[in-house]
């Protein structure tokens, strides 16, 4: 009897820790809204050709880890990149399954250096099952799914 009760608490265990754990993150800055020249649409699925990095305005660059940071990812409650809220990436654990706590519809990297990042960034929707790579950074990227969770992959 004691063995079987060992046994079951073990698989409990087991089981418990087979969970994705996702972190619930607190903001930098709420409720701003981005000045985005351009929207273009994100698609589950989607995979830049550039591998693991987000590229800048002129492209992926060598010495783009000496410049990352700062780099905002902000979520967006409406699809134009308005009513955001941001989070520090220079703080943000990577590999990891990552939340704001709400539905966003669009996301913008703002990165004042515009070289990149030097790992990707990925969204979508709750669960962490299936994402989208955010190609670029300072460019608004207007979903095609009700976002909930992001994670950094380098």
């Amino acid at each position: 009897m004691l063995f079987s009760l060992a046994t079951l608490a073990l698989a409990f265990v087991g089981a418990v820790q087979a969970v994705p754990v996702t972190d619930t993150l607190t903001p930098t800055v709420d409720s701003v809204s981005v000045d985005a020249a351009t929207v273009l649409d994100l698609s589950l699925g989607s995979v830049s050709p550039k591998g693991n990095v987000t590229v800048g305005k002129d492209g992926v660059h060598v010495d783009a880890a000496s410049a990352t940071y700062p780099a905002t990812l902000f979520l967006c409650r409406s699809s134009s990149c308005g009513s955001c809220t941001g989070y520090d990436l220079s703080i943000q654990r990577h590999n990891t399954c990552l939340t704001g706590g709400f539905n966003f519809y669009s996301m913008y990297i703002s990165q004042p250096s515009n070289s990149g990042l030097p790992y990707a960034v990925y969204t979508g929707p709750s669960g962490c099952g299936s994402f989208a790579q955010v190609p670029a950074v300072n460019t608004c990227y207007r979903t095609n799914y009700v976002g909930w969770d992001f994670e950094l992959i380098p």
